[in-house]
């Protein structure tokens, strides 16, 4: 966030900046969503709407995502519903599991719950993804849960089903919570997309939050959804109204416009970050010192520059200075050595950025 504001900065006082630091989708939402707006305004649905989140969203939320078992909660964004759902798992003396790299807010929710965040490093051999070894090794009589991230910000790795499948044993087998971020499920761009929630025995025990931020570019709407079991929503859910209250009335009727559209917008959005992904990867892997890999999901690539000795932050902000580029360096996920590019920007933008890092590097 400091990097993405001062790259802000840079560019109100005129400097030409190209800003892929922050993950946020630069499509306009569905056309249905913008009606559903200007038609609420009109109606003056302004007023409290149920902390849950009203009926008919819930239901449209359960017959898009297919959630079937358990309790549905809507809030203002993702964030209130993993930090409210960590808040009511974990507390003092508790310890949390967290794969890494991980989402810059993941461990400040947990010491913000009073918990302990506990990093167990991915494996850079297999995409980053969490290692069951290590796992084993780190948790304790303390670990009441693991936060668990898929498609993963900031890698671009998507689990595979065989590898979901020991995640669901393992907490299992040692009786932990399983708190799951699935906001890119949408940008999955070469195998289908595999949601914890098709583990049925893992119900009990799985909290499942997704989101209309990321999904239909409705970031500022701050609209988020998330399925547990009722027992938890009962707690979480009394969480969440004494300490932020209801969904926003108009974000709920642009949500519910969008969830019940056909596929089209989705796809779309699908296919043109597909699309932005396979033209910026050939011109990121022939610079001379990235070594990166084809990101399979989210919106990300996930750059080594161990090779420039560097340090990451320090890569950041010169490479800001020089050529205008912004990236996010990659000890805010806990993987220093490693920066994050966001490829939220048309294609042109992508091409020129890759041009500039060429120019760094060379």
């Amino acid at each position: 966030m400091s990097l993405d504001r001062q790259a802000k900065e840079l560019a109100a006082s005129g400097k030409d900046v190209i800003n892929l630091s922050a993950g946020q989708v630069d499509l306009p939402m569905p056309d249905a969503a913008k009606e559903a707006v200007r038609a609420a305004l009109e109606a003056d649905r302004t007023g409290y709407v149920p902390v849950a989140g009203s009926a008919d969203v819930i239901r449209a939320v359960r017959d898009r995502m297919g959630w079937r078992d358990g309790s549905v909660l809507i809030s203002a964004g993702a964030k209130p519903l993993l930090s409210a759902a960590i808040a009511c798992i974990a507390g003092p003396g508790d310890e949390v599991l967290l794969p890494t790299p991980c989402y810059t807010s993941y461990p400040e929710m947990i010491r913000l719950s009073g918990a302990v965040p506990v990093p167990v490093a991915g494996d850079p051999e297999n995409r980053f993804t969490a290692s069951m070894a290590r796992l084993k090794q780190a948790v304790s009589a303390r670990t009441t849960a693991l936060l668990f991230n898929n498609p993963v910000n900031p890698t671009g790795t998507v689990y595979r089903a065989d590898e979901l499948r020991q995640i669901v044993d393992f907490c299992i087998e040692h009786d932990l919570y399983l708190i799951t971020d699935e906001v890119y499920d949408t940008f999955v761009y070469d195998e289908p997309f595999r949601s914890l929630y098709g583990f049925s025995e893992v119900r009990d025990r799985l909290v499942l939050v997704n989101s209309a931020s990321k999904t239909f570019a409705m970031a500022g709407l701050r609209l988020g959804y998330a399925v547990m079991p009722d027992r938890a929503a009962d707690t979480i859910g009394a969480c969440l109204s004494h300490t932020l209250g209801c969904p926003c009335s108009l974000s709920e009727r642009a949500a519910i416009a969008a969830l019940e559209a056909n596929e089209a917008y989705r796809l779309h959005l699908t296919e043109v970050f597909r699309n932005r992904r396979d033209a910026l990867y050939p011109l990121l892997s022939a610079i001379p010192g990235v070594k990166v890999e084809k990101s399979a999901g989210a919106f990300y690539f996930w750059l080594d520059i161990r090779s420039t000795g560097m340090d990451d932050a320090a890569f950041c902000r010169t490479l800001l200075d020089r050529e205008g580029v912004a990236l996010t360096p990659g000890s805010a996920f806990l993987c220093p050595g490693f920066v994050r590019l966001a490829y939220a920007q048309p294609e042109p933008v992508l091409t020129e950025a890759a041009a500039r890092l060429r120019r760094f590097f060379v």
